[in-house]
């Protein structure tokens, strides 16, 4: 049976949204294709006529998350002055989305571990990934830029080596913080973030600057 565009883009959506409702009650990890064909009350052959995979599914949750995640984050960007200013105002914005989307933090996680398969991804998904993954990028290279510029960050920064290990070393501190697993103490979320991103803050400063 075939379908207008217009009705098979409403089946996609209402597939994402059912596959989304999955991840935040049973986790990316394990969540497969029957789960997710059970909650949008398909058969799993009908979720393959609208997606090459579950990464595809997944991967296109987390492209609406990145792009609304991104909106909320300039908004807040617009708030502060300095660079450094900017740096923290853009990752309490991100602690914020993680707290109110804790799937996509998982996503993430599971994306930087499993890394993207070209081949379960449609061309068209993986350029919408590619477009706002660098919009993003080039987004943290200019605040960056800014604090070395009005020095409120030191001179001698490595700006791209330097936003590698804070994304990838914050990502696993959000899910620590959301964490309801065992851990060897229990941590205060807000504190455990606030924590980190002051020692981060003392690493990146300026200390003869703003």
């Amino acid at each position: 049976m075939k379908h207008d565009s217009g009705q098979r883009e409403a089946c996609k959506r209402f597939i994402i949204d059912a596959a989304r409702r999955v991840f935040d009650e049973k986790g990316v990890e394990n969540t497969n294709m029957d789960d997710i064909a059970s909650a949008a009350n398909y058969t799993r052959r009908t979720l393959y006529a609208y997606f090459k995979s579950r990464d595809e599914i997944s991967l296109s949750i987390f492209i609406e998350d990145l792009i609304t995640r991104w909106e909320e984050q300039k908004k807040k960007l617009a708030e502060a002055g300095t660079g450094l200013e900017k740096i923290i105002k853009w990752a309490e914005s991100l602690y914020s989305f993680t707290l109110r989307h804790p799937h996509s933090i998982h996503l993430q996680l599971y994306w930087d571990l499993k890394g993207i398969d070209r081949d379960r991804i449609s061309e068209e998904i993986f350029a919408s990934f590619e477009k706002i993954n660098d919009e993003l990028a080039e987004g943290l290279r200019e605040i960056f830029g800014l604090g070395v510029k009005d020095g409120s960050l030191r001179p001698d920064l490595k700006i791209d080596i330097t936003i590698s290990q804070f994304l990838y070393s914050f990502r696993n501190i959000l899910n620590r913080a959301i964490s309801s697993t065992y851990s060897f103490a229990y941590f205060d979320p807000d504190e455990y973030v606030a924590s980190y991103l002051d020692l981060f803050k003392r690493g990146i400063q300026n200390p003869g600057g703003n």
